[in-house]
């Protein structure tokens, strides 16, 4: 009886050494992908960022990161992954974290453009989740399978960040615009690390 009690623990110690391991290698291979993303875009500044929160109420799609105000993240710096999807915005900074809205939050409004047919329209997230690109036209070429883009109107976003690629086109001869379904390229429910764009400054202009 000692010994199998013995053995348990020491089964018990390597599992817990291995499952260590596993994720020291898994958070190596985060860091070498982030950095990899750094070099590709010499000419933008990042700051990498680790997830610490999310929002569990379903009504907000939102994550805290542990990058804050002294860090040098403001209010409406860019979200990306590690390969520069888009995210969301920072939507509240304190000292040592900020709070990062999803561009799947039903508050979130993203300016963008389908990159084949240059056509024009903005993405809105949902409470299911979901990127709808509204406002395109009924004459607009769009197909499944397009790459949609930030277009920078506005000036809240950079340009030619991609957000996700089309999933599904609905529209009829009575409506005056196109519903368009897009799929993110990451998964943003198990966002890990990503990078503060901070050498975008957001612009917003103002209504006339």
């Amino acid at each position: 009886s000692e010994e199998n009690k013995q053995l348990r623990a020491e089964n018990e110690r390597i599992t817990n050494e291995l499952a260590l391991a596993r994720e020291d290698a898994a958070e190596l291979k985060n860091l070498q992908d982030l950095a990899a993303v750094q070099a590709q875009f010499p000419r933008d500044v990042f700051r990498t960022a680790g997830v610490v929160a999310r929002d569990s109420s379903n009504l907000r799609s939102i994550v805290a990161i542990d990058q804050g105000s002294s860090d040098g993240v403001r209010e409406g710096m860019i979200i990306v992954t590690e390969g520069r999807s888009l995210v969301g915005t920072v939507s509240k900074v304190f000292d040592d974290y900020a709070w990062v809205t999803l561009i799947t939050d039903p508050k979130s409004a993203v300016s963008a453009m389908v990159q084949e047919s240059r056509a024009e329209g903005v993405v809105a997230g949902n409470y299911g989740g979901e990127l709808i690109m509204e406002f395109v036209g009924q004459g607009a070429a769009v197909k499944e399978g397009d790459f949609v883009l930030t277009s920078g109107v506005g000036g809240g976003y950079p340009a030619d960040v991609v957000i996700g690629r089309v999933s599904r086109v609905q529209k009829t001869e009575q409506d005056l615009f196109q519903e368009v379904h897009v799929d993110h390229l990451a998964s943003l429910t198990d966002l890990e690390n990503v990078l503060v764009l901070t050498s975008f400054v957001p612009q917003p202009l103002e209504q006339p």
